[in-house]
């Protein structure tokens, strides 16, 4: 699946976007069809949870913003579940040098170049497995 908001990034054009602090997914929607490039759905300073997230989520999906996740910690069992629940882009807190960015892009990975789980037929970022080659 592809990424638009990476895909902007690369070819170097400005995105704007705006932070949900509101663990809403009545906001979210609502922000969502507001114009913005991306919304960052906030994990570690508003009090979202894997499942506000995957609400939220679910709300941004049928408009053009893309949303990023900031999960709460640097935490890899978070990472992986924010991940099968759809996440696509996330903005990991507290890295501090570069092994704790290896781990974090590790959890999201599968082997063996990662420590992701595999669960695709469970897990909404595969469709429960009716995305051909997901893994």
């Amino acid at each position: 699946m592809e990424n638009s908001f990476k895909a902007a990034l690369k070819a170097g054009r400005p995105q704007i976007g705006l932070w949900l602090g509101l663990s809403s997914s009545y906001s979210a929607e609502l922000l969502a069809g507001a114009g913005f490039d991306w919304l960052l759905i906030d994990g570690e300073h508003a009090p979202n949870n894997v499942q506000t997230v995957l609400t939220q989520l679910q709300a941004i999906a049928p408009y053009p913003s893309q949303p990023v996740v900031r999960p709460s910690w640097n935490d890899p069992v978070q990472i992986k579940q924010l991940l099968d629940v759809g996440t696509q882009t996330l903005l990991v807190p507290m890295v501090q040098n570069a092994d704790e960015a290896r781990e974090a892009v590790r959890a999201t990975r599968y082997p063996p170049a990662g420590i992701r789980g595999v669960g695709s037929a469970l897990a909404r970022a595969s469709r429960w497995n009716r995305i051909p080659d997901y893994l």
